[in-house]
């Protein structure tokens, strides 16, 4: 008899115990896994969320940056940490949905290994071209790579950047040399640089560089003009038919995090992310801050592995 009310009594405080764990959340610093380099859009995103954590939590949160494979790399090391809340995934759509139709196979998969927590920012690619490229409008580009089929190239840091410039390829019918990047600032680099004469981007990336006069913006990758840079036309309106892609960058959790630290740390994410002053920020750089619901989240993500899965077929492009 005593035997069984103690194990009564123990199956009684389970459930308290679970919730002074969430109460007591975070139990240590966070860790922000980031698939790009320093100074890409995610990466920045990525410490201001960090700055977020830290003000709202009073503990430390690094950024862990580890490009490579698409973002693969990085994927796979934070579906694989605890899920106890303190690592955090903060990714764009390459890692998040797009590589799931551009590779073969993945040592992670983006719907079951992880939880979606909510996007940060959308933009449009950017067309950006090296300064001494002899076009100052989409359809003079296309005229010259028509005219040197093949001796043109263009650079690509991400699974959107580069489906961006085969699509540009597929609808053109132009012939360029895919040159791939490890990050979106890498490539554009060497845009600005000369090593290649184009690259799509995003213009978090970008848009700085585009007004210090160091590369050009020919077009943007939008249905209709961006409204952050309305000045800019659209490749659509430049005689690139369809030519619509988006980059995004989000947060998500490994699979398993207790629903009250989910929702403990999805609070303070969309809290700093949506502080005026940040707002502002991106928006002067040419992103805008978009938070959503989890189910949202994970609604765009599907939406994107198809988008891609079509764009891949027009383009011609076999998965890697």
């Amino acid at each position: 008899m005593l035997h069984r009310r103690h194990l009564l009594l123990g199956a009684a405080a389970l459930p308290l115990a679970g919730a002074a764990r969430a109460d007591t959340f975070p139990n240590g610093p966070f860790r922000l896994i980031v698939p790009f380099g320093a100074g890409s859009a995610t990466d920045q995103a990525a410490r201001n969320i960090a700055e977020g954590l830290n003000r709202i939590f009073n503990v430390p949160a690094v950024v862990e940056n580890k490009p490579g494979a698409n973002g693969a790399i990085a994927a796979e090391v934070a579906a694989k940490a605890r899920p106890d809340g303190q690592t955090i995934f903060v990714c764009s759509n390459t890692a998040a949905a797009s590589n799931v139709a551009m590779m073969k196979s993945l040592p992670y998969d983006p719907l079951t290994d992880f939880e979606p927590m909510t996007l940060v920012g959308r933009a449009p690619v950017f067309m950006i071209v090296n300064p001494n490229v002899e076009a100052s409008t989409a359809q003079e580009f296309v005229a010259q790579c028509k005219r040197r089929p093949g001796k043109i190239n263009f650079g690509s840091g991400s699974a959107s950047t580069r489906i961006s410039g085969e699509l540009l390829k597929a609808k053109a019918g132009i012939d360029m040399v895919h040159v791939p990047y490890k990050s979106t600032p890498a490539a554009l680099q060497d845009t600005m640089a000369g090593h290649v004469q184009m690259c799509f981007a995003d213009p978090v990336t970008s848009l700085p560089q585009v007004k210090a006069g160091t590369v050009r913006c020919l077009g943007v990758g939008s249905r209709g003009r961006y409204k952050l840079t309305p000045d800019i036309p659209t490749l659509i309106e430049q005689g690139i038919p369809d030519f619509e892609l988006m980059t995004w960058t989000g947060v998500m959790m490994p699979r398993g995090v207790p629903p009250a630290v989910f929702n403990t740390l999805r609070d303070a994410v969309v809290k700093t992310i949506t502080q005026p002053d940040y707002v502002e920020r991106q928006a002067q750089g040419g992103s805008e801050i978009t938070p959503c619901t989890p189910a949202e989240m994970r609604q765009i993500q599907l939406a994107e592995i198809a988008l891609y899965r079509e764009m891949m077929k027009l383009a011609g492009i076999e998965p890697e």
